[in-house]
């Protein structure tokens, strides 16, 4: 048996670990990352929809433009059948936030996301992570897990007959629902009371219907509820589709995965009339005559995805449910903030690995929570309530987003936004950093509204000659620990708690990313202590937004006069700030 160090071992090479083993390979050149994969490529793989909102991860990488010239469906938005006897809702992403922060804050992002053949996908991506200098060792099966009382040290893994021991500080568990590393270390896990069985087929040579599924150089993944489940239609090419089927395991006791999906495929006449001429065909990047894939026991979390030498990313950490396509950007986004997380193990011991692996925890449980709700209201209420309940339960799930409820227009416009995953993303609920630094700062300070070149960028805020008054009795400040997506590590910020007539707050200021440390917390606590100080009834908006500006440095005045814009808007959102 041979033996090797690394510095970063990944199990798996689907999006979650190519992600992580890249960005870490792109910030730390001189480090050993080594990636183990499996299977050989291309490979089969379901889940072929994603989501806009992964597409800042992508340009990090540096594999946007390739993703993009690659040929895949361009998708930009949805369409829901709700029941059998209920009207069609079909929408775009830009109906959301999406367009203005493509727009305004977005520096060259596309403003879709994209139907994907994974087989191509996970290849892209895990060619790419080769050629930033991620060692492939590929197919490998790991054998077991080396651990030194509670520490994770390595792994035991066989490649061509051969079988090594890999020693290293970090081990990254992204082997999706395999869960490796969790398995062999006893995690337990939280299984969620949803979907539990997908079928699925690929057919060539449907019809394509722009009502149902748009254009096709604007498409839309169609989902239509059955009487065992709900179904997805995922065009993946002018000629072939995914069509899955998702559903309960009590259903196989009466019927077998084929005879079960092709009795729910005929209570749905739009898909029936969408594949009346195609024919059955392999999925890609099989061999083999066609048949009736399954997949099953997919909907759990686990609490603790973190530990000492080791972390869980994409589906090893958790996995929701197929309804609104968030496995891959939940992958991307845990990727990318494993990534940062062992960046600041490395290089910011001033943050503690139990505050570190807490506040991954947190980060995480935040990104998929929102997604998990939304799940659970399609599965538990769908039946028994209308859509405008599902689109009220994602614009209620957008309230603590910064701002969010004010530039979405409606609810249609908040559920489009959460579609497009941006209401789950923890650049709004943690640094309000819409594309990064750049921000809601940039979004709700100083712009114009756009009234005459179409839908407005953001509704007006805050009437500059109304009088600001502070419903704050006192305040207690704190600390969390975070990333966002222009970072490569997590930091500890100030958290606070507002009290008043109005209950209590929490409240997260926003802190630009050159303003992290120590310096910069501290401008922005003193921005916050004098806007609320200069909040008296008595002064206009504008006025106390100078009277902040003016109280610093002049070298600081326009930066100041952001920020201090911004918090008056997240006070009064917040309702410890009253305008009369």
């Amino acid at each position: 048996m041979s033996r090797q160090t690394a510095d970063v071992l990944v199990i798996g090479g689907g999006p979650a670990g190519t992600t992580a083993a890249a960005m870490l390979k792109r910030t730390n050149p001189d480090r050993r990352i080594v990636l183990f994969e499996r299977a050989p490529f291309p490979r089969h793989h379901v889940g072929e929809s994603t989501l806009p909102d992964m597409n800042p991860i992508l340009r990090r990488l540096g594999v946007l433009g390739t993703i993009d010239a690659a040929g895949f469906v361009r998708k930009r938005g949805i369409t829901y059948k709700w029941a059998h006897d209920k009207p069609v809702f079909s929408e775009v992403f830009s109906t959301g936030v999406l367009d203005s922060l493509v727009r305004d804050g977005g520096e060259g992002l596309p403003d879709y996301a994209w139907q994907i053949d994974r087989s191509r996908y996970d290849q892209i991506l895990l060619e790419h992570a080769r050629s930033q200098g991620v060692e492939i060792v590929q197919p490998a099966s790991v054998d077991s897990v080396l651990r030194e009382g509670d520490r994770v040290t390595g792994l035991r893994v066989s490649h061509e007959g051969t079988e090594t021991t890999w020693e290293s500080r970090f081990v990254v568990d992204a082997s999706g629902q395999a869960r490796v590393l969790s398995r062999w270390l006893g995690l337990s896990k939280d299984v969620h009371a949803l979907g539990d069985l997908a079928i699925y087929r690929y057919y060539e040579g449907f019809r394509w219907r722009e009502d149902l599924i748009g254009a096709e150089d604007r498409s839309k993944i169609f989902f239509s509820a059955t009487p065992a489940g709900w179904m997805w239609f995922i065009p993946l090419s002018s000629r072939l589709v995914s069509v899955g089927l998702v559903t309960r395991r009590p259903f196989l006791q009466s019927h077998e995965p084929p005879a079960l999906f092709d009795r729910e495929l005929a209570t749905v006449p739009e898909m029936q009339d969408m594949l009346a001429e195609a024919a059955q065909t392999s999925a890609p990047g099989e061999e083999g005559p066609p048949r009736t894939h399954t997949v099953a026991d997919w909907s759990y979390s686990h609490a603790n995805p973190a530990g000492p030498g080791w972390y869980l990313a994409g589906d090893a950490a958790a996995f929701v449910d197929p309804i609104l396509s968030s496995g891959i950007l939940l992958a991307h986004h845990s990727g990318l903030s494993v990534s940062n997380a062992i960046n600041t193990e490395w290089h910011h011991p001033d943050i503690s690995v139990e505050e570190l692996h807490a506040g991954y925890a947190t980060f995480y449980r935040d990104l998929y929570g929102g997604f998990l709700a939304m799940a659970r209201w399609w599965y538990h209420r769908r039946g028994v309530a209308g859509i405008d309940e599902w689109l009220r339960t994602a614009a209620d799930l957008g309230s603590s987003a910064r701002g969010a409820r004010e530039i979405n227009r409606d609810d249609v416009s908040a559920f489009m936004t959460f579609a497009a995953g941006f209401l789950t993303d923890f650049r709004f609920v943690h640094l309000g950093c819409a594309f990064g630094d750049r921000g809601l700062a940039v979004s709700l300070d100083g712009l114009e509204n756009r009234a005459a070149a179409g839908d407005p960028l953001r509704r007006e805020l805050l009437d500059r000659s109304l009088r600001p008054r502070s419903r704050v009795e006192r305040a207690e400040v704190g600390a969390y620990v975070a990333t966002d997506v222009d970072s490569d590590r997590f930091w500890r910020l100030p958290e606070l708690r507002l009290f008043g007539a109005f209950g209590e707050r929490v409240y997260r200021p926003p802190i630009p990313l050159e303003g992290r440390e120590e310096r910069g917390i501290r401008r922005t606590l003193q921005i916050v202590e004098r806007t609320l100080a200069s909040c008296s009834g008595e002064r206009t908006v504008d006025d106390v937004v100078r009277r902040v500006r003016d109280s610093f440095d002049r070298k600081e005045a326009e930066a100041v006069q952001q920020l201090a814009n911004l918090v008056l808007s997240d006070l009064r959102l917040l309702d410890a700030v009253t305008l009369a």
